[in-house]
């Protein structure tokens, strides 16, 4: 009798011990979850090109599209063979332009009574009527722009400065920075910082922290970018490179998918079978040569 109560004892503790584990990142995401939840179209910059990097923004990508926002990946690097087996690569773009237009008035708007526009003849017109007893609206009190935000929230993964000529673009909208670096910038809404995880790793946790559905495209996309910034789990590992790894694997299996037998390839492996992808690190990967 007491064997049997001390084996109860211990398996009640193992019980306990299991039910209490917590997650091995909590990255604090409530500035990052307001922005999500009011976009309507989003935009995933990756200053410097790598499969870590853009397996992560397409991960993110894919997330986001899955919860009706439209979203657009940009890198200025084109990708090549080394990045054919990740999911969502239509939505890589190489422009940055915006269609917007914005005007701006730097006039009291308790004194405009309505704005309106008109059609004449294929030329439009913007009408700000002013209340009666008003001032004129003045020329110089009119600022027209064409570089209106790219997006209701954009995400950058690294230096903004690797972007060139195009790095002004954090200078409007809703930006969030994710790196591994912490170098602070002023123009992030967000920032989320973890200088021990590559991207991939970092997104396997955020993506259900922001209450983003982590499916087998997104999960095989974190996991192939993983495989490579760490060369299949063998360097610049940590517990939570594992956990991540679990993570996505798990994504990436249907629910009513049958065990697979010693005798079959393993999961992991059916996910990645080409090889062509290149080991490395959160670095650009070379150009391949013939």
């Amino acid at each position: 009798m007491a064997r049997l109560n001390a084996d109860l004892t211990i398996n009640q503790t193992a019980s306990v011990s299991k039910s209490t584990i917590e997650p091995m990142k909590n990255y604090q995401v409530g500035d990052i979850k307001s922005l999500i939840d009011s976009a309507k179209t989003a935009l995933v910059v990756v200053p410097q090109i790598s499969v870590d990097g853009i397996a992560a923004a397409l991960g993110l990508a894919i997330a986001l599209k899955k919860k009706n926002i439209e979203t657009r990946v940009f890198c200025p690097q084109k990708t090549d063979n080394n990045y054919s087996k990740l999911s969502g690569l239509e939505l890589l773009t190489e422009s940055l332009s915006s269609g917007d237009l914005m005007v701006s008035l730097s006039y009291p708007l308790d004194q405009i009574e309505n704005v309106s526009y008109n059609d004449d003849g294929g030329k439009l017109n913007l009408i700000v009527k002013t209340k009666s007893g008003s001032p004129k609206i003045e020329s110089n009190q009119i600022e027209i722009k064409n570089e209106s935000s790219l997006a209701d929230v954009a995400f950058i993964l690294g230096e903004e400065t690797a972007l060139g000529v195009n790095s002004g673009i954090v200078n409007n909208g809703n930006w969030v920075y994710i790196s591994p670096a912490n170098n602070p910038k002023t123009w992030a809404k967000a920032s989320l910082v973890d200088p021990d995880a590559p991207f991939s790793e970092i997104f396997s946790f955020l993506l259900p922290m922001l209450g983003l559905e982590l499916d087998v495209d997104s999960g095989k996309n974190l996991l192939i970018g993983m495989r490579v910034a760490t060369q299949s789990f063998s360097v610049n590992v940590s517990p939570e490179s594992f956990e991540a790894g679990a993570i996505c694997l798990r994504a990436t299996q249907p629910a009513e998918e049958a065990p697979v037998s010693p005798s079959q390839p393993t999961p992991i492996e059916n996910i990645e079978k080409s090889g062509n992808l290149t080991p490395g690190t959160n670095k650009p990967n070379p150009t391949p040569t013939i």
